[in-house]
């Protein structure tokens, strides 16, 4: 069996475990958004988006430490238990430091929005001990092979953080009980499982130096950094000093739901393509633009029906979801459907560098990415508010995308884009135009109930007349596990 097969086989399984956190995540969401007042959801998306920034900051990369140098110390007998007690103790150190200066800083910053945020902040930055441990059981899980006990345990997790988000809003307890409901049940993971995976790890004598994880854990987390700057609510954070907690959270719907939803499977997908592209690159050097090609046409396969639906109806998916009440979302969430499918045009192309042994270049990238985003923010949303948080994502987006290609021109001395696959492809995506009439038909839970249908019933149509399926991709969906393939392989003969 093919490389490529293998990942495809892969990827059902991949795919069903985050459906279900995926579904109840959304479904937190969409509790927390239609339970809390309007500002308090607002001071909630200002508080998860710097606690976030925090949590990388003081990560100091030690969960990507123990996927890279766990593994290698088990192989050589050296033990791992070493390892993990530093990836511990660093954070929580950092930790502790930071805590205490959001309890000396809480008069402070609730100066500098406007509202008292001061407090809700120290409690968000403190619950962060929580996901810290989490994640480095996650990784030592990850880096162990330990896949099905992982996926079980953010099943139940997500599911656990869904059930303490409403008993907290029931209760009352407003912003700081949605932050424990989110951040509690991961330290209690860490509480429970962590002592026994510590103890399965040999404990080895050889010596653990403090340098070498940071040398490696500290350049991940600047790159974790600027990757929430540019892919991330960041605006947020501005948005909340320069107009008011009500638009961070305007701001943070809008955003967060076609993130959600346009990245879901490429995300997904994206370890199974670069191990399985890696692979064949070493065996073949040749073949680099072939999967540049392939590569795209997954992406956009998957990718563009998506967010062609979520540019013509958007609005109605916000309104859906989260009320009528969060229409004003909806207008800005459109135009975030057409914003995050630009990342794709550069997707492939970041593949290809990492292929190339060029990561560097790729930091490069999003710290020129990182500084347009925030230097735009600074003079747009002062100005214009809540609309001029949208440009500065839209051009940082753009331009990483055009920077990519550019470089791997430089480099390659080509660029194998598949224009005219991709030309039918938003070709086969078009009609669903048709339905826009529909739109005002009924109330916004009907008409995208009947706007969907349809367009699950004209895709197939659209996508066999335009001829995207050709005999190499139907080869891997027949070598894959996906259930019904046998169905498809059939209707685009």
């Amino acid at each position: 069996m093919s490389t490529l097969a293998r990942a495809s086989r892969a990827a059902p399984f991949s795919l069903i475990a985050k459906a279900v956190r995926f579904i109840l995540s959304f479904a937190t969401s969409i509790l927390v958004v239609r339970m809390l007042p309007e500002n308090d959801y607002g001071v909630l998306t200002i508080v998860r988006t710097i606690a976030s920034l925090a949590g990388a900051l003081i990560g100091f990369g030690m969960g990507n430490a123990i996927l890279r140098f766990l593994p290698e110390r088990e192989a050589k007998g050296e033990g791992a238990r070493a390892l993990l007690n530093w990836a511990a103790a660093l954070p929580m150190a950092a930790w502790a430091v930071v805590t205490g200066s959001a309890f000396l800083l809480r008069d402070t910053i609730d100066s500098f929005y406007g509202t008292p945020i001061g407090t809700p902040l120290l409690a968000g930055i403190a619950l962060l001990s929580g996901n810290l441990l989490y994640t480095i059981l996650m990784n030592t899980w990850t880096a162990t092979f330990r896949t099905r006990e992982l996926a079980l345990v953010q099943s139940v997790l997500s599911f656990a953080i869904l059930a303490a988000s409403y008993g907290a809003i029931r209760m009352g307890w407003g912003v700081i009980g949605v932050l424990a409901a989110s951040s509690l049940p991961y330290l209690l993971a860490a509480i429970v499982r962590g002592p026994a995976i510590w103890l399965s790890l040999r404990a080895g004598a050889a010596r653990l130096p403090a340098k070498p994880l940071l040398t490696y854990g500290i350049p991940v987390a600047f790159v974790d950094i600027l990757n929430q700057i540019t892919w991330r609510q960041s605006e947020t954070i501005l948005l909340g000093h320069y107009t008011s907690a009500a638009a961070a959270g305007t701001f943070d719907i809008a955003y967060k739901l076609p993130q959600l939803l346009v990245e879901f499977v490429p995300d997904t997908i994206w370890p199974l393509v670069l191990a399985a592209f890696a692979e064949v690159y070493t065996r073949d050097r040749s073949r680099l633009n072939e999967m540049i090609r392939r590569y795209y046409q997954v992406l956009f396969l998957l990718v563009l029906p998506v967010s062609v639906f979520g540019v013509l109806y958007g609005d109605l998916l916000i309104q859906t979801a989260y009320g009528t009440e969060r229409a004003e979302a909806g207008q800005y969430a459109r135009i975030f459907f057409f914003i995050f499918h630009l990342t794709f045009w550069g997707t492939p192309l970041s593949m290809a560098l990492y292929l190339l042994k060029k990561t560097h270049v790729n930091l490069w990238l999003a710290l020129v990415a990182a500084a347009v985003n925030v230097g735009l923010d600074f003079v747009l949303i002062p100005k214009y508010g809540l609309p001029g948080a949208v440009p500065p994502v839209a051009i940082a987006v753009a331009l990483t995308a055009v920077l990519r290609g550019i470089t791997l021109r430089r480099m390659h001395g080509t660029l194998p884009v598949p224009w005219r696959f991709l030309g039918r492809a938003y070709l086969a995506t078009a009609p669903l135009a048709i339905f826009y009439p529909i739109r005002g038909m009924g109330s916004p839970p009907v008409a995208l109930c009947a706007i969907s249908g349809l367009s699950l019933l004209l895709l197939p149509y659209t996508i066999k007349v335009a001829r995207l399926l050709g005999e190499e991709e139907r080869e891997y969906l027949r070598q894959s596990g996906i259930p019904g393939r046998e169905i498809l392989l059939r209707w685009f003969r």
